[in-house]
């Protein structure tokens, strides 16, 4: 069984390897998107200490910043996030590869995905939009978290929806003593309200682990602050659900899009 998981794990770190090294466009993207995101919370009343990211502090306060990268190419695309936490003390005493009280945590995720119809010259029609092989690559600071995920992913045709992404992976952990699952839900929802341009975007995450399954979700409701959505504020609700555990945390957000 150890040399089945071990055999799992070399080869969805090799495949997470190809898919970087074959997706990464030599020429320019086609499309891409950037953006900056600052969110701050006072209401942290319980704990995370799953997920790669160790969301708990000494005064139940956080700040976190994101940056991430969206590009596509001729048969592809790639997302790139890096998440810096910030809190007194963030994630306790055995913070991880930071040390002992630190008070910053990192998460970093790359998504590179092969697009299926497009290599086979083989375009869709319906609710099915493209089809990809997908990797999923994981480094956290908190735990010295490490995953690697290989799977498919599906853009979909949602009404109301400008993108809609569902991704199924096969993932192995250095925490969980055999291959796993994630399930990963994105979606960007643009809409208006008067004259003002509004967004409800999520995020949503299935995990199987060996302590049992749970689940993750970033609701986020922003208005238009600049024109044309450059500069966006509003709130984000951002919930763990575990075994024996749950938290729902309110953060105020700001994003810039460049």
């Amino acid at each position: 069984m150890k040399k089945r998981i071990l055999t799992i794990g070399f080869l969805s770190v090799v495949v997470c390897l190809l898919l970087l090294q074959v997706s990464r466009p030599s020429q320019a993207e086609e499309f891409s998107s950037t953006d900056l995101q600052i969110l701050y919370t006072p209401f942290l009343d319980r704990g995370d200490p799953d997920l790669g990211n160790g969301i708990f502090t000494k005064d139940n306060s956080i700040t976190a910043v994101r940056l991430q990268h969206y590009g596509t190419w001729k048969y592809g695309d790639n997302f790139f996030c890096l998440d810096l936490t910030e809190g007194r003390n963030v994630g306790g005493n055995t913070a991880g590869s930071f040390g002992t009280h630190t008070d910053s945590q990192l998460f970093l995720v790359y998504v590179p995905r092969l697009s299926i119809t497009k290599i086979a010259n083989a375009p869709l029609s319906g609710f099915i939009k493209d089809v990809y092989l997908a990797g999923r690559l994981e480094r956290a600071s908190y735990g010295s978290f490490e995953a690697e995920n290989i799977g498919i992913s599906f853009d979909l045709k949602i009404p109301g929806t400008v993108f809609f992404e569902q991704d199924f992976y096969a993932r192995r952990t250095n925490y969980d003593k055999g291959p796993e699952f994630l399930s990963r839900t994105v979606w960007l929802a643009p809409f208006s309200a008067g004259p003002v341009g509004m967004h409800f975007d999520g995020l949503a995450l299935i995990k199987s682990t060996d302590k049992g399954a749970n689940a993750f979700t970033q609701l986020d409701l922003l208005a238009d602050v600049l024109n044309k959505g450059q500069l966006q504020a509003g709130v984000r609700l951002e919930s763990a659900f575990y075994k024996h555990y749950e938290r729902n945390t309110p953060y105020l957000m700001l994003k810039w899009v460049f």
